[in-house]
C-alpha cells in the first residue's frame, strides 16, 4: 500500500511538472488563502538547543489523495517557490505538505501571496515579520539587549510550526539565556475588515468546512424518521469575528455555535441549507476536490429528501444506504429501522 502510494506520488509529480497553470489565478489565490486560513502553518524555530539561530517554515498540509495532491501542486506553480513532500505517520497513513523554507522566499514571495488572511493566521504574519526584525539587527549575542531577546524567545515560541513538538521548552530556553518568564510588549497587527470572497470561503469549508445529516425517530410516530440535514462553514478557534463576516457575504443571518473541543462554528441546519448554502456549493463545486465525491452523495439525498422519500421506510433504507456509503462519524448502526 505504502509502495503503491509513494509511485502514485511519483507519476502525478511528474506529469504535473509538464502541465500548464489551468485556472484564473486572482480565483486560486483566493481560494487558497481560504484553504491556508484553515490548514495552513506559519513560524520559526530555532535550530540548536543554545543557539539563537532561527529557520522559517511555511506550510499547508492535507491528508493524501490525488486531488489533495493537485491541489497543492498548483499551489507551488502558481506561488513559484517551495515544494510538495510525501509524509507518512506511525501508522503509514500518508499526508502531504506544500512547504517553503528559504527565508527570502517566505518574507518576499509567501507572504504578500497570502494577504487576504484573518484573525490569528494574520497575527502569526505580524509576529514572524516583528521576529525577522529582531533577528536581523543582532548578529552577535554579546550585542543583545535583554529584554529584546526575552521579547524574541517568546515570540518565536508564540508560533508553532511543528505542533507541539519542541526539544527545548520555553522555560528552558528562557533560563538558558537569563531571560524572564513575564514580558510585555506590543505587537502591531492590521486586521482584515474586508468580506472574504466566496473562493475564499469555499477553501475554509474546503479545510475546515462539514457537512452531513442527523436522522432520529418520532416515538409517537414510529416509523417516521426526521432527517436534518447540517452544515458547518467553518471550525474557527475564538475568530468570531471572520465568521460573521462569511455570514455577510453568505447574506446569511450568523449562526454561531461553540463545539466541544472549545472551537466556534458557522452552523446551518435544515431548509436553510437546502435553500441557500447548497445552491451556493453547486455553482462551485470544481472547487470541492476531495469532497466532491461527497458532495454529489449529499445532493441525491437532498432531492430524496425535498421530495419526502424520507417519511417512509423504503426512502429511508436508501437514503441510509447513500449516507452510509461515503466517510461517516454516526454513532449508530445502518439498521437503526430494525
Amino acid at each position: 500500500m505504502k509502495s503503491n502510494i509513494i509511485a502514485q506520488f511519483n507519476i502525478i509529480v511528474k506529469k504535473h511538472k509538464v502541465l500548464s497553470f489551468s485556472r484564473n489565478e486572482k480565483d486560486f489565490k483566493e481560494f487558497i488563502n481560504g484553504l491556508y486560513q484553515a490548514e495552513g502553518t506559519l513560524g520559526a524555530y530555532f535550530t540548536k538547543k543554545e543557539s539563537l539561530r532561527l529557520v522559517y517554515y511555511f506550510s499547508i498540509g492535507q491528508n493524501y489523495s490525488p486531488e489533495a495532491l493537485d491541489v497543492l501542486l498548483n499551489t507551488e506553480k502558481s506561488i513559484g517557490v517551495g515544494r510538495v513532500t510525501l509524509e507518512f505517520n506511525k501508522k503509514d497513513q500518508p499526508h502531504i505538505r506544500y512547504v517553503v523554507s528559504n527565508t527570502e522566499d517566505i518574507f518576499k514571495v509567501v507572504i504578500p501571496y497570502f494577504s487576504l488572511l484573518y484573525g490569528q493566521k494574520r497575527k502569526d504574519i505580524s509576529t514572524l515579520k516583528r521576529i525577522y526584525e529582531i533577528s536581523s539587527s543582532y548578529k552577535r549575542r554579546s550585542e543583545w539587549d535583554s529584554f529584546i531577546l526575552n521579547e524574541l524567545i517568546h515570540l518565536v515560541y508564540s508560533t508553532n510550526p511543528w505542533g507541539q513538538k519542541r526539544k527545548v521548552s520555553l522555560t528552558e530556553k528562557l533560563n538558558m539565556f537569563n531571560c524572564s518568564l513575564s514580558i510585555s510588549y506590543n505587537l502591531e497587527v492590521e486586521e482584515n475588515s474586508n468580506l472574504p470572497s466566496k473562493l475564499f470561503i469555499m477553501g475554509l469549508f474546503l479545510g475546515d468546512g462539514s457537512m452531513g445529516f442527523v436522522f432520529h425517530s418520532s416515538p409517537s410516530r414510529w416509523p417516521r424518521f426526521n432527517v436534518k440535514m447540517v452544515f458547518n462553514f467553518a471550525a474557527q478557534n475564538n475568530n468570531i469575528q471572520l465568521l460573521e463576516y462569511i455570514a455577510e457575504r453568505m447574506a446569511l443571518k450568523p449562526q454561531i455555535n461553540k463545539h466541544k473541543s472549545g472551537m466556534m462554528g458557522l452552523q446551518y441546519a435544515g431548509a436553510i441549507v437546502f435553500k441557500e448554502v447548497m445552491p451556493f456549493l453547486t455553482e462551485y463545486k470544481d472547487w470541492l476536490f476531495w469532497r466532491k465525491d461527497k458532495f454529489i452523495v449529499v445532493q441525491r439525498v437532498v432531492i430524496m429528501i425535498q421530495n419526502k422519500e424520507h417519511l417512509t421506510k423504503d426512502g429511508l433504507e436508501s437514503i441510509l444506504h447513500l449516507l452510509y456509503s461515503i466517510p461517516n462519524q454516526y454513532k449508530k448502526t445502518k439498521r437503526i429501522l430494525n
